[in-house]
């Protein structure tokens, strides 16, 4: 077992004396030995008491650590409204159509997609309804304040499997790239695991020899260099599969920050890609704020694609947020984007700003939209047909 000794940092804090969620781990760690970095990540984010996403504080939004696109201007719950209206419309008009986000945030995107179809398409929007799902109550009850305009519409869900089954749109923004990842480094003839080790209460990495070969699936075509560190995320394939077993009929859109593997796991990224948020400064070390920053790795959207197809999804072609963008004519200030602001000059001005940092190729506009049909699958504005899996395929 390798040990990588922790920084000398003066002023960084100890593990066991920073944040509640660092002296868990800690103890953690002391009664068991290292622990993976997935279940470090695990507990950072998502445990019950003290993981960042269980918090009563916002996450996303101004007054967070980061902004998603949906917060930063509601352009973008526009372009998706008028993706759900275009797909309605070609279903036949149903009775009820259903919006779903998953891990809405401050509710931002719900908000903005139904403002745009109560002042564009009224007839879309005396069919629309919108589901949430929020496991964190703190949030729900935030997210239902914002809301209560179109409360009479809307129901929250603290699971996906509880809001099955789904006919209509699904969307999950930013929701896979916050999946705990296990970090593995190149020793120059075979892959270690990064563990999670403590000394002098401070945590650090430790090598370990891999112990489960499952993770090596991504890397196959891999030529790596030594040293390189990269990110392996079991648990996303499962929780694809979980949303396209709740769909029922429709669409569903993953919006993340990602690549194909021949680029995610490429030589030059010699560190991966692990993220950290806080106060919306980024930063490379999970060890510190514990439980009170945001950890964040690109998507392998390759494995995205797999469990889709595994769940009976048809693919759209992937493409980036600007290119989805402007196929919805969003950034062209078309209907879509003059939705919610008349002829104000100053409106006029924001939605345009909003309009180049949504679509920014160095920023939010290289996040990859992701598109699958479950079903029906029509043409609709802003993606193209999909391709159909072949027969026996998995």
């Amino acid at each position: 077992m390798t040990v990588d000794p922790p920084p000398a940092d003066p002023f960084r804090l100890p593990a066991a004396q920073s944040t509640a969620a660092a002296r868990a781990i800690a103890e953690r760690i002391r009664a068991h030995g290292p622990i993976s970095f997935a279940e470090f990540m695990d507990s950072a984010l998502y445990d019950p008491r003290h993981g960042y996403y269980r918090r009563s504080r916002p996450s996303v939004g101004r007054d967070g650590d980061f902004l998603t696109s949906p917060e930063l201007h509601p352009l973008f719950g526009y372009a998706i409204a008028a993706l759900a209206a275009s797909d309605w419309d070609a279903r036949g008009r149903p009775a009820a159509y259903t919006l779903c986000d998953i891990g809405p945030g401050t509710g931002a995107l719900i908000d903005a997609a139904f403002g745009w179809a109560g002042a564009r398409r009224p007839d879309f929007a005396a069919a629309l309804r919108g589901v949430l799902v929020e496991p964190d109550g703190a949030a729900r009850a935030r997210q239902r304040e914002r809301l209560g305009g179109f409360a009479a519409r809307l129901t929250w869900s603290a699971g996906i499997e509880e809001a099955a089954p789904l006919r209509g749109l699904v969307v999950a923004n930013e929701l896979l790239d916050a999946q705990p990842v296990h970090r593995l480094r190149w020793s120059g003839d075979a892959w270690e695991e990064l563990c999670v080790g403590l000394t002098d209460d401070r945590f650090h990495d430790v090598a370990r020899p891999l112990d489960d070969a499952s993770l090596l699936e991504p890397l196959v075509a891999i030529a790596p260099r030594e040293g390189q560190v990269v990110e392996v995320c079991p648990g996303v394939a499962p929780l694809v599969g979980a949303i396209a077993a709740a769909v029922a009929e429709g669409l569903l859109l993953f919006f993340d920050y990602g690549d194909r593997r021949e680029r995610l796991y490429a030589p030059w990224r010699t560190q991966g890609t692990l993220m950290s948020f806080h106060r919306h400064v980024p930063g490379d070390d999970p060890y510190i704020r514990v439980g009170e920053q945001d950890l964040t790795c690109h998507v392998d959207i390759d494995a995205v694609a797999e469990a889709a197809r595994r769940g009976g999804l048809h693919a759209y072609p992937a493409r980036s947020q600007a290119e989805w963008l402007a196929a919805m004519g969003a950034t062209a200030l078309s209907p879509v984007a003059e939705a919610g602001g008349g002829a104000d000059l100053d409106a006029h001005l924001e939605r345009r700003r909003a309009a180049q940092l949504l679509g920014d190729a160095g920023g939010l506009g290289r996040i990859q939209v992701l598109g699958f049909a479950k079903g029906m699958a029509p043409p609709v504005v802003g993606l193209e047909s999909p391709v159909r899996a072949a027969a026996g395929s998995s």
